[in-house]
C-alpha cells in the first residue's frame, strides 16, 4: 500500500533483549515504530529491507535516567541553562516543568545518540522541591512522550550552612502536610479560610499529585543516615518513590529493598567527594543489586558526558555487578523505575529504539553502527563529526 513503510529486519545478530542472557543468531523484525517479532526462528516479511547483522550486537536503546540533554548547552553561559528558576527561585518549585524548555535541537543530543542513548529522563534542578522531569525520545519531531513524569526532590542541604539538611528535610515535609491539607481544604483555601500555606497553589497542585501517586518521585540522596530519614518519609506519605545518587545505599540496602524502592546510581561516584558521600565505594551498584534492589545506572545530569553512560555500567561490571544486570540497568530498569512500559526492552509490542554495536557494548573500543528511535533510521553524525569532516 502506497505510503506504508517497509518492514526492517536486523538478521543474525546476538541479541540482549534487556531481559536475560544473550539469543544468539536472532532475527528482530521492526514495523512500523514497534518491534513485531524477535527469535531464532522469524519469518522474514515480504518487501522488508534487510540489514545483515551477522557478528553485531544490539541492545535496547540505552536510558539516560537522570539527564539535563536539551536543557543545558553551556554550563557557564545562564542563557542556556534551562530546568531551573535559578538560586532565587526559593526551595519549592513543584509546579516547575521541564517541557517548557526542553530543546530537541540542543547540540548535546547527537552526541548522546553517539553513545547508544535513545531516550533520557530530563530533569530540574534547583531547591528542595526541584520540579517535574519528562521522557523524551532523541528524535527531532514530537520527542517529549511523558511531560509530567517525576516531582524532584533532592535532601542534600540548601547551601553549605549549618543545619543544610536539616531545612531540607524541614521543607519537604512542610511541603508534603501542606498539600494534604490542602488536599482536603480546597475550598476554604480558595475562600481565604484556611491558614496560610508555605507554597502557591500551583505548587500544592503538583506535590497533591505526588501524594495521589499520578506522579513518581525521585529524590536526590547519598548519606546513609538522609537515606533512612527518605525511606521514612516515602513509608509515611506512600510515595511511589525512587532513591537518586544513593552513593552510601550500600550500607542501607536492606532497608531500602524492603521498602521496594528502585535506585539509580552513578558507578563513578565512589569517591568521599562531599560530606554526603563519605562512605561511597566502587561496588556500591553490586552490593545494591546482590541485596534484591532494583538497581538503574546514571551519570546524575551531565549532558556532555552522557555518551559515557556505557562506560559507567562497564566500570559497575568490574566492579562486580553481573554483566546482564548492568545492561538492565541503561536500558529495562530505568524504564520501569519511572513506569515506562514500552520501552528498555526488545520484544514483540515494545517500542523500536535499539542500538546495533560492531563489538561489546560495555567496552571503550566500541561504537553503535545503527541506531533506531521508534523504528526510524537516525543519522549517527554529530555537528563534531560534520565540522571534521568539512576540515580535515
Amino acid at each position: 500500500m502506497k505510503g506504508v513503510l517497509a518492514a526492517i529486519v536486523l538478521k543474525g545478530a546476538s541479541v540482549f533483549t534487556g531481559e536475560g542472557a544473550l539469543v544468539e543468531n536472532a532475527t528482530i523484525v521492526i514495523d512500523g515504530n514497534r518491534i513485531s517479532a524477535v527469535g531464532t526462528e522469524v519469518r522474514i516479511p515480504e518487501g522488508a529491507r534487510v540489514i545483515d547483522a551477522k557478528g553485531a550486537v544490539v541492545t535496547p536503546g540505552l536510558v539516560d535516567a537522570v539527564s539535563r540533554l536539551g536543557v543545558q548547552d553551556v554550563s557557564l553561559e545562564a542563557s542556556t541553562v534551562e530546568g531551573t528558576s535559578g538560586p532565587e527561585g526559593g526551595p519549592v518549585r513543584a509546579s516547575l516543568r521541564v517541557a517548557d524548555t526542553y530543546n530537541p535541537a540542543s547540540f548535546t543530543i547527537p552526541v548522546a545518540r553517539g553513545g547508544g542513548i535513545t531516550s533520557a529522563v530530563v530533569s530540574p534542578r534547583g531547591g528542595v522541591i526541584s520540579g517535574q522531569s519528562i521522557w523524551v525520545d532523541l528524535v527531532a519531531k514530537q520527542p517529549i512522550r511523558e511531560r509530567a513524569l517525576a516531582l524532584h526532590v533532592s535532601v542534600q542541604g540548601i547551601g553549605a550552612k549549618p543545619g543544610a539538611r536539616s531545612r531540607a528535610f524541614h521543607v519537604l515535609r512542610e511541603a508534603l502536610e501542606d498539600a494534604r491539607l490542602y488536599r482536603a481544604n480546597r475550598g476554604p483555601y480558595i475562600t481565604r479560610k484556611l491558614r496560610e500555606l508555605s507554597i502557591s497553589a500551583a505548587d500544592l497542585g503538583a506535590i497533591e499529585r505526588a501524594l495521589d501517586r499520578e506522579l513518581k518521585v525521585a529524590i536526590h540522596v547519598d548519606r546513609a543516615s538522609d537515606i533512612r530519614g527518605v525511606l521514612a518519609l516515602v513509608k509515611e506519605h506512600r510515595l511511589d518513590a525512587i532513591l537518586v545518587g544513593a552513593a552510601e545505599g550500600w550500607k542501607v540496602r536492606d532497608e531500602i529493598r524492603r521498602a521496594g524502592v528502585p535506585v539509580l546510581v552513578d558507578p563513578l561516584a565512589n569517591l568521599p567527594a562531599s560530606f554526603n558521600r563519605l562512605q561511597a565505594r566502587d561496588d556500591n551498584a553490586a552490593l545494591l543489586h546482590e541485596a534484591g534492589v532494583p538497581v538503574g545506572i546514571t551519570l546524575l545530569g551531565d549532558a556532555h558526558r552522557a555518551h559515557r553512560l556505557r562506560w559507567a555500567a562497564g566500570n559497575a561490571v568490574a566492579d562486580g555487578l553481573p554483566y546482564e544486570a548492568a545492561l538492565a540497568a541503561i536500558t529495562r530498569i530505568p524504564a520501569q523505575a519511572f513506569g515506562i512500559t514500552d520501552a528498555g526492552a526488545i520484544a514483540p509490542g515494545a517500542l523500536a529504539n535499539l542500538v546495533v554495536w560492531n563489538g561489546d557494548p560495555l567496552e571503550v573500543t566500541t561504537w553503535p553502527t545503527h541506531l533506531f528511535i521508534r523504528g526510524e533510521q537516525i543519522d549517527l553524525r554529530s555537528r563534531q563529526d560534520l565540522l571534521t569532516e568539512r576540515y580535515r
